[in-house]
């Protein structure tokens, strides 16, 4: 794969996805942003990670981009119209064996590269210091990414494969069972008492023991292609989600007043200040992007599976 795969088919999908963000963005209600006023998540943001692996990551993320300059009605929207293209841009790279073919840097490293370097700066702001266990779902990618590595794009190769037995494999199997166990206990009651931080770690416990049982399961088969699809979906809309929370720390009393967001989201809420915001909203934040990977994972199955028996997919993995 080329840095810039311009061929007929790749030119006329980045026209296609590129409108269909627009389409998407205006005419689809969103989920309402707390703690800025009048601004929404758009859907958009559930479907992008499937434009990186369509057509790629640099195209992807072009198309994505184009679409959210293109609906930008504020500094703010303008700004998070980055997010859905860097969501596309580490699904790219996920489904990549290499960032490019001159280039033998592995695609999965440099999309670890990107998500560790959000997550990096989440730690970095002020509210990062006050919510150190706000990331849980990142990290989550994050280890999913290290543990599966080049499997991603191998198994989206795969796409191919009809009827392909299962190779299963005890080790990681193992492992996710032991990871699920570990992650019921440390939600309970009598045990999160003693230790504060266990309940914040159960979730991302979850996430990795599913991707460990997936990866044991499906290490390579007919349904591995499903599976990476939905990992690179995952992890391209968590670096989305980082992203997008790094813009609002950033504007924080440049584009939205921190008055603004005490008077009409903290106080309500009873929450003291934004660190504690976030915090709050980490059970939301969890079902929405289980909720848009669900949706990603249909949606590029569906549509990466025609292109394919239609001849459209020009681009692998490789």
């Amino acid at each position: 794969m080329s840095v810039w795969n311009l061929s007929t088919k790749n030119v006329a999908l980045l026209a296609i996805f590129s409108s269909l963000s627009v389409i998407v963005i205006k005419v689809i209600p969103g989920i309402p942003i707390v703690g800025v006023p009048d601004s929404q998540i758009k859907f958009d943001a559930a479907i992008a990670p499937v434009y990186g692996m369509v057509i790629g990551p640099y195209l992807g993320f072009l198309a994505a981009l184009i679409g959210g300059l293109i609906t930008a009605g504020s500094p703010f929207t303008f700004l998070t119209s980055f997010s859905p293209a860097v969501s596309a841009l580490v699904a790219g790279f996920l489904t990549s064996k290499h960032v490019s073919e001159k280039i033998g840097f592995p695609g999965w490293a440099a999309a670890a590269a990107i998500l560790g370097a959000l997550i990096v700066g989440w730690y970095l702001t002020w509210v990062g210091i006050q919510a150190p266990f706000y990331p849980v779902l990142h990290l989550a990618g994050f280890f999913a990414i290290i543990i599966t590595r080049k499997w991603i794009a191998q198994s989206f190769d795969e796409i191919e494969l009809k009827k392909e037995g299962w190779q299963f494999k005890p080790l990681y199997l193992l492992l996710g069972i032991i990871s699920a166990v570990c992650a019921y206990m440390f939600s309970k009651p009598y045990i999160s008492e003693k230790v504060e931080i266990l309940p914040y770690l159960s979730l991302p416990l979850y996430l990795i023991a599913a991707v460990l049982i997936l990866y044991g399961l499906f290490g390579k088969g007919k349904f591995s292609f499903i599976s990476s699809v939905f990992m690179a979906s995952y992890c391209g809309i968590v670096a989305d989600h980082m992203l997008g929370n790094l813009i609002f720390i950033g504007v924080i009393d440049i584009l939205i007043p921190l008055k603004v967001i005490q008077e009409y989201f903290l106080k309500p809420m009873g929450l003291p200040d934004v660190p504690s915001l976030f915090i709050y909203m980490v059970p939301v934040s969890a079902a929405e992007r289980i909720l848009m990977t669900v949706i990603a994972t249909i949606f590029g199955v569906g549509l990466l599976t025609t292109l394919h028996r239609l001849g459209f997919l020009s681009r692998k993995s490789k």
